[in-house]
């Protein structure tokens, strides 16, 4: 089935110059690339995007992500948000990130390769955020990108 998902370079690759990997990991998934920009994020734009966290992880866990998608704990707000289009676009890309947990995560998978646990500031450097489905997939786009600034 032909569906849209949404990928995030997080602050963390973004400082440690990992965009070019993982856009390059990305296209050997054989997806259209149908949206792509430079995002400053604003903390209004984070906290919508991941609204149910707060009530699903708890209050902790909900202002750490928001501080390093704000990228609060990296010193760079910028983040790459990209929409990719293809036969089970979402499944596709969140097996090949691998689980959040970098320890957990496959070796060559995109968290695997590139993140990292920062135990000090109880930090997971999961480099990139993908949509979890369909639902959230068409809620996530709706939010990074303006229906122009798609081109399918």
């Amino acid at each position: 089935m032909e569906e849209k998902t949404l990928v995030l370079i997080k602050p963390d690759a973004m400082v440690k110059q990992l965009a070019g990997n993982v856009i390059s990991d990305l296209y050997n998934l054989n997806l259209k690339m149908i949206g792509l920009k430079l995002v400053n994020v604003q903390r209004e734009l984070a906290e919508k995007h991941y609204d149910k966290l707060k009530s699903e992880k708890g209050e902790k866990i909900f202002e750490g992500t928001i501080k390093h998608l704000i990228g609060e704990y990296h010193e760079n707000e910028n983040v790459v948000a990209i929409v990719y289009k293809g036969k089970n676009a979402i499944q596709k890309v969140r097996e090949f990130a691998g689980e959040t947990n970098p320890e957990k995560a496959y070796f060559s998978s995109i968290r695997g390769k590139y993140g990292r646990i920062i135990s000090e500031k109880n930090l997971f450097e999961s480099v990139i955020h993908a949509s979890d489905s369909k639902e959230n997939a068409e809620r996530e786009i709706d939010l990074w990108f303006n229906k122009s600034e798609l081109v399918e």
